[in-house]
């Protein structure tokens, strides 16, 4: 068994947190997408070779953090690049002569699914044997993915992201293929958006009929694709950490619920209300954080109250009056304003501000 992750992709909605970066390499819950599905697929199946589809403009920075990372001690990488976006299916039959005729997982680099799915989908994909097992996710307005008709435990059509879908069944991104899918890419056309898509070539493989089954996520699964869905997937990983505190807190300091606090960590006068993550580096002055906050290393806060958002690394946010919520900050960003008076201060506390701010950029008000 072999992987194949995909990883390129403008990732427009993502702008401007994609203007310096990849979206598979955006962190949640302090950790690249990338890297939450390769530790699943570790922990959860017998892959050890996995081939990454990059794109030209990111490729070489994907490479180079994967090279650089514990993964690389586990599994052997090839790296593929896909010149041009041309469809999924088109990006998966690049990696054919890597795959020499084994069975693979494919895998959508900005999915995040809850751990023991995969587990149990793939224990379905050996038992039975289909050509392709495809995994599923209900949910309540499928048209912005494709989506997949079934009967009796079998996947009848998969249309592309229908206008009136015939069911609520999206396509998780997450599929199990046999080498025959090299041979069915290779017998479609380009859609109407000039791509080749993988829903045809498994409708192609059910036109042949070949056996191909469905496996229905039950528990959680996000399409990092928006910061709104970022943000959703941050609060999934979040709610399954454990209390993890390796720098010392002083009586100033209070704490509510589950809490990672890595090593160097600095914190005075601030109450921490899990789950929440602070990397190592970080400071934090007269704070009120959380719930549902990941901090990236070396951040710098002060005079500020934050819950349910991502701080990317070596971020300064100082004396914001109203409160940051759903909010997405890339590397290197500062927000300051001038420090108010307790009368200038009421009734803006009661207010909340949103932001996705795109790295090394710098708002400043003083």
């Amino acid at each position: 068994m072999k992987a194949v992750i995909l990883s390129g992709g403008s990732g427009q909605r993502l702008a401007p947190l994609t203007n310096t970066t990849t979206k598979q390499l955006l962190p949640v819950a302090n950790r690249p997408t990338l890297f939450h599905i390769l530790d699943l697929i570790k922990e959860e199946t017998p892959v050890k070779l996995v081939c990454i589809v990059v794109s030209e403009e990111y490729g070489h920075k994907v490479r180079e953090e994967l090279i650089n990372s514990e993964h690389s001690k586990y599994f052997q990488f090839d790296f593929v690049f896909q010149d041009k976006p041309l469809g999924l299916a088109h990006a998966v039959q690049l990696t054919s002569m890597h795959m020499n005729d084994a069975p693979f997982l494919m895998f959508l680099g900005d999915i995040l699914i809850n751990k023991g799915e995969l587990k149990k989908a793939h224990e379905q994909f050996i038992k039975n044997k289909p050509e392709s097992l495809v995994l599923l996710k209900e949910i309540e307005d499928p048209r912005a993915y494709g989506i997949a008709e079934i009967s009796n435990g079998k996947v009848l059509k998969l249309v592309e992201k229908p206008q009136e879908p015939k069911s609520n069944l999206c396509l998780s991104g997450i599929y199990f293929f046999r080498p025959s899918i090299f041979y069915a890419i290779a017998n479609i056309k380009p859609s109407y958006r000039n791509e080749l898509e993988i829903t045809d070539a498994v409708d192609f493989l059910i036109q042949q009929d070949r056996p191909v089954e469905y496996y229905l996520i039950k528990s959680w699964w996000y399409d990092i694709g928006t910061p709104e869905n970022m943000l959703k997937g941050n609060q999934a990983l979040l709610n399954g950490i454990s209390n993890c505190i390796d720098s010392k807190m002083n009586d100033s300091v209070k704490i509510k619920g589950k809490i990672i606090i890595e090593e160097g960590v600095i914190i005075e006068d601030s109450e921490i209300t899990g789950p929440v993550i602070i990397a190592r580096g970080s400071m934090v002055k007269h704070c009120k954080i959380g719930p549902y906050v990941s901090i990236g290393n070396s951040v710098y806060m002060e005079n500020i109250k934050i819950e349910n958002s991502i701080i990317r690394d070596q971020t300064k946010l100082i004396n914001l009056p109203p409160s940051i919520t759903d909010s997405v900050l890339g590397k290197n960003v500062e927000v300051r304003f001038a420090r108010m008076n307790p009368e200038e201060l009421n009734g803006i506390r009661k207010l909340k501000i949103k932001y996705v701010i795109g790295d090394d950029t710098k708002c400043t008000s003083l």
